[in-house]
């Protein structure tokens, strides 16, 4: 953990909907360089799908412990933008992010405690003129180059003392021989990623089925060279989670599964 939170950071990563073929990743980073010319700007991905805060909240506490201490992490998936939805900026754990508050941190409050929690009010902050529909660039992304400059988090707002927005997460669900999840991602290999926690698993894992849709596998894979050319296998992912995968295809594809599709473990 950072011995202080308050000190000044070398890198902003950002997390958005936004996509690049518009130029308002681009401007958020002009922002930034702006306000601190000698900070290190790292994209996250801007490839979440519009809305998705769902997906971005697995997304983002996936990211965040491959990045140096005392590094901001700005999340813009904000549905309710320009509306009375909040802005804050917060120390949870070891992290320091900003973001709306409307749920794109619930699973990293699954694992880690709130330190400090402000509201994003101290508008001499902001850019000076505020869109309406452009917050990421004018409100979230002006604060964070702020803070990582060695402004301490009480400068940025006020006290946030409102119970912080969380998503209805599914969690597994157990039985005495088997555990019931489901499919939260679909990476770009078409890899199936499940909410299923290695360590929510047995620890003897000889006699493990997994199962999702049509995919049957009958053991636990290393890694994907452990199958057969075109074999399903499952395996624990990068993410520490339960991932359903073809051997140099496409899981996806081949088994017609996406998105909230049920998977099962059974011993």
């Amino acid at each position: 953990m950072a011995s202080s939170l308050g000190s000044a950071c070398r890198c902003i990563t950002f997390l958005s909907d936004f996509g690049m073929r518009d130029t308002y990743v681009a401007q958020m980073k002009g922002v930034a360089l702006g306000i601190n010319p000698d900070v290190h700007l790292v994209d996250l991905t801007h490839e979440i799908p519009p809305q998705d805060v769902l997906l971005a909240t697995f997304l983002w506490s996936d990211a965040l412990d491959a990045f140096p201490e005392n590094t901001i992490h700005v999340g813009i998936v904000d549905p309710g933008v320009g509306s009375d939805r909040n802005l804050i900026a917060a120390e949870i754990g070891p992290f320091r992010v900003v973001c709306p508050d409307n749920g794109l941190i619930s699973v990293l409050l699954q694992r880690e405690s709130v330190r400090r929690v402000v509201k994003l009010d101290h508008q001499s902050l902001w850019r000076r003129t505020v869109s309406s529909t452009f917050h990421g660039r004018d409100i979230l992304t002006p604060v964070a180059a702020a803070w990582s400059r060695g402004v301490d988090l009480s400068e940025l707002g006020t006290v946030y003392s409102e119970p912080l927005v969380t998503l209805p997460l599914a969690t597994p669900t157990f039985s005495q021989s088997s555990i019931t999840g489901r499919i939260i991602d679909v990476d770009r290999f078409g890899n199936l990623i499940t909410n299923i926690a290695a360590s929510l698993l047995p620890e003897d894992r000889n006699s493990l089925r997994f199962e999702a849709g049509p995919c049957q596998v009958h053991e636990l894979s290393r890694c994907y060279a452990d199958a057969p050319v075109g074999e399903p296998l499952a395996l624990i992912g990068s993410c520490g989670r339960l991932e359903f995968a073809i051997r140099d295809g496409n899981a996806a594809e081949e088994f017609q599964l996406s998105r909230g599709r049920r998977v099962v473990v059974r011993w």
